[in-house]
């Protein structure tokens, strides 16, 4: 076992995930491990999922205990406000500098913390990040995360700073901050935010005691002290990849045409339809699908997802 992949979840992502584990199915990472890391709570809406290379975990027995109470206890105050009052207690945390600090144990920050600590605890070094809103094309395989001299990889784009949106410059420029790097004032950005992302888990380990060391507190409290919504779990790995690893041991690949996503189709036959379409760009292994932002759910992934899977089925069969 070379590498392993990795995608934290909840419940209300269990439609994309099944998506998620079909296109795998049909791709070159069939047999390769996949370790799931749910919201304890939701254990039992995933257990039917685990066969084959698919194992589960809860996020109280991958997090830090602290971290997990803390979790349970802000999905109380969520539950009691609702997905509105939760949303704008958001809002006021990124406006008043982290109040209400429970915001911090609830949805993006903790599970970018899970990918983390499950990363660090990793039996083997390649551990690849794959959200549930991937779907996987044919071409896919290990190959796309390991490098036959034994280099660390490292997916990323590159981009000005001018170039990038509002939250991707945030996100890089608090990892600088987070790395007491200076942020610099042109040039270009290591950039891209979706996945798969790979981790290198010795180096996680040695980024979690370099921020213990600088910080003089266990690694998760540095974490979650960082801006809520502001932080970014890749951009400060990859920036500390960048400057505290010798640069022949690292090879960056760019993603521009590995990783392709669908951005906001108004229909699942739209989605479809752009599906087939990367499916024909040589390369292109693996796409994210943003679909319906700004809060509207009119349709999930159960719409869509048998029209790409018939598509998987006919390349196969062609």
């Amino acid at each position: 076992m070379s590498a392993i992949l990795l995608t934290p979840t909840w419940s209300g992502d269990r439609d994309h995930f099944a998506l998620l584990r079909q296109t795998l199915a049909r791709s070159g990472l069939a047999d390769v491990p996949h370790q799931v890391v749910v919201q304890t709570e939701d254990e039992a809406a995933f257990r039917p999922f685990v066969e084959g290379a698919v194992s589960l975990q809860t996020t109280a027995e991958v997090l830090p205990g602290p971290i997990e109470a803390r979790r349970q206890q802000a999905r109380r105050h969520s539950a009691r406000l609702g997905v509105w009052g939760t949303r704008m207690a958001g809002s006021l945390a990124l406006r008043a500098g982290g109040f209400p600090q429970w915001t911090r144990y609830t949805g993006w920050h903790v599970q970018q913390i899970s990918k983390l600590a499950a990363a660090a605890a990793s039996p083997v070094d390649t551990v690849v990040v794959v959200d549930c809103d991937v779907a996987v094309l044919p071409g896919a395989g290990l190959a796309d995360f390991v490098d036959a001299q034994g280099r660390i990889v490292c997916l990323h784009r590159q981009a000005p700073a001018s170039a990038m949106g509002t939250k991707q410059r945030r996100w890089c420029t608090q990892a600088h901050a987070l790395l007491q790097q200076p942020m610099p004032s042109s040039g270009l950005l290591d950039t891209s935010f979706d996945t798969p992302f790979v981790f290198h888990a010795p180096t996680v380990r040695r980024f979690f005691a370099y921020l213990e060391q600088r910080h003089d507190q266990p690694w998760w409290q540095v974490l979650l002290s960082q801006p809520v919504r502001r932080w970014s779990e890749f951009a400060s790995y990859r920036l500390f990849l960048r400057h505290h690893v010798p640069a022949e041991q690292v090879q960056w690949r760019i993603t521009d045409r590995l990783i392709q996503p669908i951005y906001n189709e108004p229909t699942p036959a739209a989605v479809a339809q752009r599906f087939s379409e990367l499916m024909a760009v040589p390369g292109t292994h693996y796409t994210t699908i943003h679909t319906q932002s700004g809060g509207k759910r009119l349709w999930g992934a159960d719409a869509y997802a048998p029209l790409l899977l018939a598509q998987l089925d006919a390349a196969r069969g062609a």
